[in-house]
């Protein structure tokens, strides 16, 4: 929506001063290049990304559809700083819940991926022993304390759907930021 906001705005700049090079500018960088004030409502900041962290117990699917309600996507861990920046928020919040990622070996049993990039998944925040893919039905990601002695956040595989045991929150990941601007000269 607020690239076609930038654009139309755009068009209308062109419209009135004519089309030359020389009259306007328009750039666009990765990230908030002009150090801007974001309103990143509902997203939490953390380190440079945006996250929304889901209230409802849903399964994979359920929650892939709340993400892309927000124009973003189920959590995709980069890294494992990644994965440890937003564990420590959850930590300092005192949750103990679980939470649904993008991860999934939907497409090749055995093979995990992030959703939403297609890589493999490449963490050491996996849980001891998995993912398993207990009862050959395991085959979406999430995170949360997967044992009881667990002493923090880990992966784990669960059925995607059709298991009362496996409604978790989610987690949801804002797009990369892009700063839009544009200079007219009169």
């Amino acid at each position: 929506m607020l690239k076609l906001t930038v654009l139309l705005l755009a068009l209308l700049g062109i419209a009135k001063t004519g089309w030359t090079r020389e009259k306007f500018n328009i750039e666009v960088k990765d990230g908030n290049a002009i150090g801007a004030i974001l309103k990143a409502d509902p997203f939490t900041k953390i380190n440079d990304g945006y996250y929304f962290f889901g209230t409802e117990s849903l399964n994979w699917y359920e929650a892939y559809e709340k993400c892309r309600e927000l124009d973003s996507e189920l959590v995709t861990f980069e890294t494992d700083q990644e994965f440890d920046a937003v564990t420590d928020v959850l930590m300092a919040n005192g949750s103990r819940q679980n939470y649904w990622t993008s991860g999934n070996d939907l497409a090749k049993t055995g093979t995990h991926r992030w959703f939403t990039s297609g890589q493999r998944i490449s963490t050491f925040r996996w849980a001891r022993n998995q993912p398993d893919n207990a009862g050959q039905k395991e085959h979406c990601i999430h995170l949360g304390y997967i044992y009881g002695d667990s002493k923090k956040f880990e992966l784990n595989d669960r059925p995607c759907t059709g298991d009362g045991n496996s409604l978790f929150k989610y987690i949801c990941e804002a797009p990369v930021l892009e700063t839009i601007s544009i200079v007219v000269w009169k």
